[in-house]
C-alpha cells in the first residue's frame, strides 16, 4: 500500500463539494437525499454505508437543529446546513453539534444581511487548501522514523501502524480541545425552558407581593 498516494486520494475525493454546485432551486426530501448522498460518498468507508437517511433529517428538524422545510421543500441553506451536520457529527455528539451550529443558524441561515453560503464559502477556501494534508505528511515521516527504530528490517505493517498511533493520538488531542471549545460557547435558549424562567419568575415577585401585603397588615 502506497500510504502517501492514499492520503492524497483522500484528500482529492473530499473536495467535491463546491458551494457553486448547490442547486438554484429548492429540492424534495428525495432529492435531497440523491443529491447529498452522492456528494458525500467519497466518506463512505463500505459500500452499504448509509450516510444520510429521512429518518435522519426529520430527527434533525424536530430536534431543532435543522429548520423546518417551507411546504416540503428543502431549500440551498438546508443543504448545507446538512452537510455541516454531516462534518460535525463524525467528530463530536449531536449535542455538541446543536452548539457549534446555533450561533451559525440563528444569525445566517435563510438571512439576506448574515450569508450562510458566503460563511461556508470562505470555510471551504481554507479547509480545502493543501496546507490541511500538510500536517499528515508529517506525521507520516514521523511514523517512517519510528518505525526504523524498533526494527531494522522494512516492515510495511509496522509503519501503517506507527502511522495509525500517531494519527488516533492527535484526534485524541484535537477532540479534547474541540469539547473543551465546545463548552465554552452560550448554550441556547430553549423557548420551553424560557417560558419556564418566565413563569418562575413571576410566581417569585407575586409571592413578594404578598409577603409585602401580609406585613402591611400585620
Amino acid at each position: 500500500m502506497d500510504l502517501e498516494k492514499l492520503m492524497m486520494e483522500v484528500f482529492q475525493s473530499m473536495q467535491s463539494f463546491q458551494i457553486d454546485d448547490l442547486p438554484k432551486i429548492d429540492l424534495y426530501m428525495d432529492q435531497v437525499l440523491s443529491y447529498l448522498n452522492d456528494k458525500l460518498k467519497a466518506s463512505k468507508r463500505h459500500e452499504d454505508d448509509k450516510l444520510l437517511t429521512k429518518t435522519m433529517i426529520n430527527n434533525y428538524v424536530k430536534s431543532q437543529l435543522l429548520p423546518p422545510p417551507e411546504k416540503k421543500k428543502y431549500s440551498k441553506d438546508h443543504l448545507i446546513a446538512l452537510i455541516l451536520i454531516f462534518l460535525f457529527k463524525n467528530v463530536v455528539s449531536m449535542n455538541d453539534v446543536n452548539l457549534i451550529l446555533n450561533p451559525l443558524m440563528s444569525d445566517s441561515f435563510n438571512s439576506e444581511n448574515n450569508s450562510l453560503e458566503q460563511a461556508v464559502q470562505i470555510f471551504l477556501e481554507h479547509t480545502q487548501s493543501e496546507k490541511r494534508i500538510e500536517p499528515i505528511f508529517r506525521e507520516y515521516e514521523e511514523s517512517q522514523e519510528m518505525t526504523e527504530q524498533l526494527t531494522n528490517s522494512p516492515n510495511k505493517d509496522l509503519e501503517i501502524l506507527s502511522f495509525i498511533s500517531i494519527l488516533s493520538y492527535d484526534m485524541f488531542l484535537r477532540r479534547l480541545i474541540i469539547e473543551k471549545l465546545v463548552d465554552s460557547l452560550p448554550k441556547p435558549v430553549n423557548e420551553t425552558d424560557e417560558k419556564a424562567e418566565k413563569e418562575k419568575a413571576e410566581k417569585a415577585k407575586k409571592k413578594e407581593k404578598n409577603k409585602g401585603r401580609e406585613k402591611k397588615e400585620s
